[in-house]
């Protein structure tokens, strides 16, 4: 009975780390502030939409809401923000999370 539990025990602990990166596609649920104030994400624009309020950014991890590298489109928090931006630039960004949205709170152009 003691090997079965142990094997129980084991398999349930393994689970519960893959369960954990796949909820919520890995971000995590912190509260809006604290991401706000993270450490700036590298990125690159690949495509704007200002009637949309959208900026497609290819970027690096993003620390802040556990992300992995890739590309993918996110909202503005104020449209204005892309003003002076392009399609090519490098950028350094911060996202803040509020519900199922990822919405870039500063964005500007990397050094």
């Amino acid at each position: 009975m003691k090997p079965l539990l142990i094997a129980f025990a084991f398999a349930v602990g393994a689970a519960a780390p893959a369960f954990a990166q796949h909820a919520g596609h890995g971000a995590p649920k912190a509260p809006a502030a604290a991401a706000a104030t993270s450490e700036p994400a590298d990125g690159e624009v690949r495509r704007i939409d200002k009637s949309r309020g959208t900026v497609l950014l290819r970027h690096g991890e993003i620390k802040s809401i556990n992300m992995g590298a890739m590309t993918m489109s996110f909202k503005l928090k104020d449209p204005a923000m892309a003003g002076d931006l392009k399609e090519g630039d490098k950028v350094k960004f911060t996202v803040e999370q509020k519900g199922d949205d990822l919405i870039i709170t500063s964005i500007r152009k990397a050094n």
